[in-house]
């Protein structure tokens, strides 16, 4: 059998995960994910049927062991990486205006992403059921995120912030100027190694 060992740390147990079964050998890979206590602050909202559900995750926190529970590994590390990248804005204190986009995000239980669904408008939240997932397309297995900060006395809700995902045109760019600065670096490398092998022949002449 092969097996996973997923280590949490910061509130989440240490969990046995089975995977798929193989014929040779035993696989063993450690896995460290570390959980915010803040993912707690960040409520998954119920759908009409989920509130009374005594197995329903409440917040992020709980989202990502329940992942781990049932051995969705990628699906906790992608839960994790989307929830991060939305932190580390706030940590920044964004300006709202440079490159990102802002509105209410899903949880997808189908990738684990988190984040602003596909062809959103500020009233969705009020007006439709979550999704379509923005990574997978996932129109059924989402369900709303809250975000609340403590402010005084109060509870404020906050909104999902995120890097604005490029244009097909900005990606190709992306894309071409990377390959051009592969190609540079590699032009650059050979260059150097026939002026060393020119160098050495000169020297032994």
């Amino acid at each position: 059998k092969a097996s996973i060992l997923i280590s949490i740390f910061i509130l989440c147990p240490l969990y046995p995960i089975m995977t798929e079964q193989t014929e040779k050998e035993e696989i063993v890979r450690e896995v460290h994910l570390k959980i915010s206590p803040q993912y707690a602050s960040i409520a998954v909202v119920p759908k009409d049927g989920e509130k009374r559900d005594p197995n329903f995750p409440h917040n992020l926190h709980n989202a990502a062991e329940l992942f781990l529970r049932v051995g969705l590994v990628e699906n906790a590390e992608k839960l994790k990486d989307t929830t991060d990248k939305v932190m580390n804005i706030y940590a920044e204190n964004p300006d709202g205006k440079s490159g990102l986009n802002i509105g209410d995000a899903c949880v997808c239980w189908s990738c684990g992403h988190c984040g602003i669904p596909k062809d959103y408008k500020k009233e969705d939240k009020k007006n439709k059921l979550p999704g379509p997932c923005f990574d997978c397309g996932e129109k059924e297995q989402v369900n709303w995120l809250r975000i609340t900060q403590k402010k005084g006395k109060e509870i404020v809700e906050m909104p999902w912030i995120e890097i604005a995902p490029l244009s097909e045109e900005q990606n190709r760019k992306k894309n071409d100027a990377e390959i051009a600065a592969k190609r540079a670096e590699v032009e650059a490398r050979v260059k150097q190694a026939l002026a060393t092998r020119s160098a050495s022949e000169d020297a032994s002449k």
